[in-house]
């Protein structure tokens, strides 16, 4: 076997690390959303403040993206990217030690932290290794890991749960974090760049503050009251400090992320259709689990059973819509997931109490299916049309707009539902009839969100895109 794995390309030992790293991120998502319930039960959470302990993370991640992809672009990739397992183990530990609601919001913001320096250099550490076709298939084999990583985590997290209790579903993550930091100092390499530049740290604080203070308000903006004063203020402070920064990109000599990668069209365009097609696949991410314990009545394995075969159908997408990216222009092809996103959503809008597990597991596989198709030749497009010396601050943008895009998918969804469950709520209707009128309304609003993306992805240059995957 040791001989085996000496004689493979020293690129895909590399896509190794990167995989595990990327397993690791979609098995605590997968393990922490079906443990939803339970925590919102000890901690005695609803459903908008529970939400969250997945919001924080996401926050964390996101905001700090923009910095960690800068930081691989001045100093050492390889470093930033295994430093990410430390943290994230770390956070882990103190997930599964948290006795209360705020505790546990802390240790997930470490989590997100060491999550943003994967995240951040995951695919630039691919973009270096792989070039022409074969980063079209490795990173088609991240989709496809991703998908792994969403497969275990319902069934594991639902074992887990079940029998040791929710702390258990975050030690999952110690043994693969030892295992990433141990293959990675020996795989990855450094990395370097060949000549350092400084960072603009006050671009980078005006841009962090920027982006917590309006994620946060559109967070909770439901439970608060849009109108409440917090949620005002965040609003004004994004405004404020999103001016800052941008003022601080045009004087600063070494700007924090160079507005100029947004000129490139392929690289805009294939930002604003990450962030809603991720959008709209995560506007049932926190919903389907109280909607399988709230209406259903199914415990947590039954309800990861539920969602397995969305990472089923990732799975088998991903690699495929890979290939098909080598061939065909990317606007086609993610398109078309977009719009299996939209069928996905609009089968969700019609489920209630009476709903069968076979109409459920067939919304799941072809919302699957469409996730899978869209993702990964729009991320190509993207990480192809970059610079060669601005590759980790794209590749960090582009995780960046797909995070963005899940936290507002969560908090839009939560709203949308939230607002049209407290309407019927007041007009007298009980609890099920009122939540199962949130749901749907929901999710109306993803596929909305999935046919707005479709329509900028047919409208992006097909020429350009089906040019940048040959390079």
């Amino acid at each position: 076997m040791k001989q085996r794995l000496l004689n493979l390309p020293r690129k895909w030992l590399i896509f190794t690390v990167t995989a595990t790293g990327t397993f690791m991120g979609t098995l605590d998502g997968g393990v922490v959303n079906i443990a939803l319930p339970s925590i919102a039960s000890q901690f005695n959470a609803d459903i908008e403040n529970i939400q969250f302990i997945v919001t924080i993370y996401l926050l964390a991640v996101t905001c700090f993206l923009p910095v960690f992809g800068k930081l691989s672009d001045l100093y050492s990739r390889k470093k930033l990217y295994l430093g990410g397992f430390l943290v994230f183990g770390i956070g882990s530990i103190f997930c599964s030690l948290a006795n209360s609601l705020p505790m546990m919001i802390g240790a997930r913001a470490i989590q997100g932290l060491g999550s943003s320096a994967m995240m951040a250099n995951s695919q630039a550490i691919i973009a270096k290794a792989f070039s022409g076709k074969d980063r079209g298939r490795a990173l088609g084999g991240i989709g496809a890991v991703v998908a792994l990583g969403s497969l275990a985590g319902p069934a594991v997290g639902g074992f887990l749960i079940q029998h040791f209790g929710w702390p258990s579903v975050f030690w999952v993550n110690l043994p693969v974090c030892a295992i990433g930091i141990w293959r990675g100092l020996q795989i990855i390499p450094r990395f370097n760049p060949k000549s350092k530049m400084h960072m603009d740290v006050w671009g980078a604080l005006f841009f962090i503050i920027a982006c917590f203070a309006f994620l946060y308000a559109l967070n909770d903006g439901p439970s608060k009251q849009w109108s409440s004063p917090l949620i005002l203020w965040s609003f004004i402070t994004a405004v404020v400090f999103f001016g800052l920064f941008f003022y601080r990109e045009k004087v600063s000599k070494t700007p924090f992320i160079g507005l100029s990668i947004f000129k490139i069209p392929t690289i805009s365009y294939g930002y604003a259709v990450a962030v809603l097609g991720f959008m709209a696949v995560f506007s049932n991410s926190v919903l389907f689990p109280f909607y399988a314990n709230d209406i259903l009545h199914i415990d947590p394995v039954q309800t990861g059973l539920l969602i397995l075969p969305f990472p089923v159908a990732l799975a088998v997408s991903s690699p495929v819509s890979g290939l098909l990216s080598e061939k065909y222009p990317a606007r086609l092809i993610t398109t078309i997931g977009l719009g299996l996103v939209i069928i996905g959503a609009m089968m969700f809008s019609f489920m209630d109490g009476e709903t069968s597990f076979f109409y459920i597991v067939l919304a799941q596989l072809i919302a699957g299916l469409g996730s899978g198709t869209f993702q990964v030749p729009n991320n190509n497009t993207v990480i192809s049309a970059a610079p060669r010396n601005k590759v980790g601050i794209v590749s960090s943008v582009n995780a960046l707009a797909r995070n963005a895009g899940m936290i507002m998918g969560i908090a839009l969804s939560v709203a949308v539902y939230a607002a049209v469950q407290n309407y019927f709520t007041g007009r007298g209707e009980d609890g099920q009839s009122a939540f199962l009128h949130g749901y749907r309304a929901a999710m109306w609003f993803g596929a909305a969100v999935a046919l707005a993306g479709g329509i900028l992805s047919a409208k992006r240059d097909s020429n350009s895109s089906h040019r940048m995957l040959q390079k």
